[in-house]
């Protein structure tokens, strides 16, 4: 597996384990968990609300920068959270959802022994809500490997490949 894809399955993974014993009632269905998605919703016509309540774990952007003029590379992650609800409190279900996924994360900062968490870390809602829809972002920076510019690109690629089979 690539950075990117690793980081975002591992996420996911610590993400599935702080919402394991959260249910909610949500589009009619009762007890229903939260699903975590790796990058995106895989049907994004919408046709069914079946989706709710859930958590986007998406790659938003990798930057490099000089190892010696602060983190090296980095990669920022979006989290989306969403909750479907009637009841005028269902946002209380939206703030529980982020905040059991903030404090997991800030407990265990480092993913596979080899992704940092940087702080600062954001986490916000809207205002305006589209109700009976209630959503919520989160916004973490992980440090990433960085290649040496000096490494012999056949050993790079020898060593993607023989890492793509985790």
């Amino acid at each position: 597996m690539i950075i990117p894809e690793r980081l975002i399955n591992c996420l996911k993974k610590e993400i599935e384990i702080a919402v394991k014993d959260y249910r909610l009632k949500a589009e009619n269905q009762e007890d229903k968990p939260v699903t975590v998605y790796a990058q995106h919703i895989p049907d994004e016509n919408f046709d069914n609300d079946s989706y709710y309540p859930l958590v986007i774990v998406s790659l938003q952007k990798v930057e490099d920068a000089e190892l010696s003029e602060g983190n090296g590379s980095t990669a920022t992650i979006g989290l989306t959270i969403g909750v479907h609800g009637e009841d005028e409190l269902a946002w209380m279900d939206l703030l529980s959802i982020m905040e059991r996924i903030r404090q997991r994360v800030l407990i265990f900062r480092k993913l596979d022994k080899r992704f940092r968490l940087l702080l600062l870390t954001k986490w916000e809602t809207i205002e305006a809500q589209p109700y009976p829809f209630w959503f919520g972002y989160g916004t973490l920076v992980y440090q990433i490997a960085q290649p040496n510019e000096q490494m012999d690109w056949d050993n790079v690629k020898i060593k993607m490949e023989d890492t793509s089979n985790e």
